[in-house]
């Protein structure tokens, strides 16, 4: 069984020390009374229902796609967040550990066979 990877906890923890926001102060914002449950988001130990985290996508003025799916210190910083990329990271989280290597191998034989033919001469 796999289980898809979401960059949620990060990306909360990301969004409200990006916001000098203090867990309790968010927790208030969304009606609870205790920083408890915000903390285990962090954590990454639970993750809020879909209406929570569509107000928690708005307090951080995010779309819940991004909020969900994207690594966003990662784009802050400048670092694009291809869809190709994001392709490949999901293919390799539902890969069993056998699959996982061959599928490594084959891409380090591509890489070895493309070498060897960017040292070709060119027969143009």
């Amino acid at each position: 069984m796999s289980v898809k990877k979401t960059f949620f906890a990060s990306n909360l923890k990301y969004l409200r020390l990006k916001k000098n926001m203090e867990q309790l102060e968010l927790a208030n914002l969304l009606g609870r009374k205790s920083s408890s449950s915000v903390s285990e988001w962090e954590k990454g130990k639970y993750t809020p229902k879909s209406g929570l985290l569509s107000d928690i996508a708005a307090i951080f003025d995010v779309t819940l796609t991004d909020l969900m799916e994207k690594d966003l210190s990662l784009e802050e910083k400048g670092v694009a967040y291809h869809l190709p990329q994001r392709d490949l990271v999901l293919i390799s989280e539902q890969l069993s550990e056998n699959n996982y290597n061959k599928w490594l191998n084959f891409a380090q034989d591509l890489l070895k066979q493309q070498a060897k033919e960017d040292k070709e001469p060119d027969s143009h």
